[in-house]
């Protein structure tokens, strides 16, 4: 006869399984999403949270920060290939508190759930695996899918769905093996950013499901090896006190001057209009000047495109020409539409640009 293998800590899976059935019926309403929602797992935290976890160490924390932040810049990085959009949401202080609100407390608070319901049945495969399955179910907007005709279910199912349950799995993982604020730091470097950068990455259904599916896949073999097994233990604590603050400022200055913070910023060539100064597959590097005299190569918007071309003259507009054309762009340009004067460039590093611009091209 087989032992029953009894379910613990039963008041928390039901907690988890209203929150469920609540977020299928009312994932896609207003009142739900910025009030209830936050509101019900605000009062879970002041009425059943209790300290009784253990810390996590030094080493966890600086571990997890640094690989969040390298998968930001990297997350950052690939605007230089794909493209930059203006970020839909309102960046106003309190517009930044209302998202905050709706995001930070639902993370913490179902993580803790999921932490202590895996940690409490941890010889349980069984329940552990239905603990996710439940967690996984209530994370997807189902009046989405059931509404979407075929294709739009196969790029939700790509860029949605998968992520969603490969990340829960690795969260899972994690919680069983180490602490619940592992899996908390991972989520708020997903959710938090957008909320104050000002641009977004353009990515379509394919790009936002496989590096979302690749970064958990790589964070899943990190802390496998290096945390869970304690392979580098005895190294890997020096290494982060190193790396930790180096991460930090490389970062933020990154992040600075992907924005446009900084007065020089790159773009990608994309043409051959512009030899034998530079090519297609170059980089340059341009920056904002208030004085244009002709000679000057200057980098100036036309249709929502970036363009780089040669002043050859000033009247009312600015005439331009690439140094390889035989004509001038018949193009009126003003002081408004120069971004900036180019400065250097950099051989090569624009390929992939190219490459992944010309693969979405095709895949559209």
């Amino acid at each position: 006869m087989f032992k029953k293998k009894p379910l613990k800590n039963k008041q928390l899976f039901f907690l988890l399984i209203i929150y469920t059935l609540s977020h299928i019926f009312l994932y896609t309403n207003t009142y739900y999403i910025n009030f209830i929602n936050p509101l019900f797992w605000l009062s879970f935290l002041i009425l059943f949270y209790h300290q009784d976890l253990k810390l996590l160490n030094k080493k966890e924390i600086n571990s997890t920060l640094i690989i969040s932040i390298i998968f930001f810049i990297l997350y950052l990085a690939s605007g230089f290939i794909l493209g930059f959009n203006k970020s839909p949401y309102n960046h106003s202080v309190i517009s930044i508190i209302k998202n905050l609100w709706k995001v930070v407390l639902p993370i913490y608070g179902l993580e803790i759930v999921r932490y202590k319901l895996i940690k409490s049945n941890q010889n349980y495969f069984w329940i552990r695996a239905l603990i996710t399955i439940i967690i996984i179910i209530s994370e997807i907007n189902f009046k989405a899918l059931f509404l979407s005709h075929n294709l739009i279910l196969y790029h939700y199912l790509i860029s949605v769905i998968i992520p969603i349950i490969a990340q829960n799995i690795l969260f899972t993982y994690l919680s069983l093996n180490s602490h619940y604020d592992i899996p908390i730091i991972i989520r708020l470097f997903n959710e938090v950013p957008k909320f104050f950068l000002p641009v977004i990455i353009y990515s379509n259904w394919f790009t936002e499901g496989s590096f979302s599916v690749i970064k958990t896949l790589i964070t899943y073999y990190i802390y496998k090896y290096f945390i869970v097994n304690n392979i580098t233990i005895k190294h890997f604590p020096n290494l982060n006190l190193k790396l930790y603050p180096l991460t930090i400022i490389a970062s933020i200055l990154l992040v600075l001057f992907m924005l446009g913070i900084f007065p020089y910023k790159p773009m990608a060539i994309l043409s051959n209009s512009m030899n034998p100064t530079f090519r297609r597959g170059d980089i340059i590097i341009y920056k904002k000047e208030e004085n244009i005299i002709p000679g000057n190569i200057i980098v100036f918007k036309y249709e929502n495109q970036l363009i780089v071309h040669r002043v050859i003259g000033i009247n009312e507009y600015y005439i331009t020409k690439g140094d390889a054309n035989n004509t001038v762009d018949y193009i009126k340009i003003s002081k408004k539409d120069i971004k900036g004067v180019y400065q250097f460039s950099l051989k090569y590093l624009g390929y992939p640009s190219i490459w992944l611009n010309e693969f979405f091209s095709k895949e559209n």
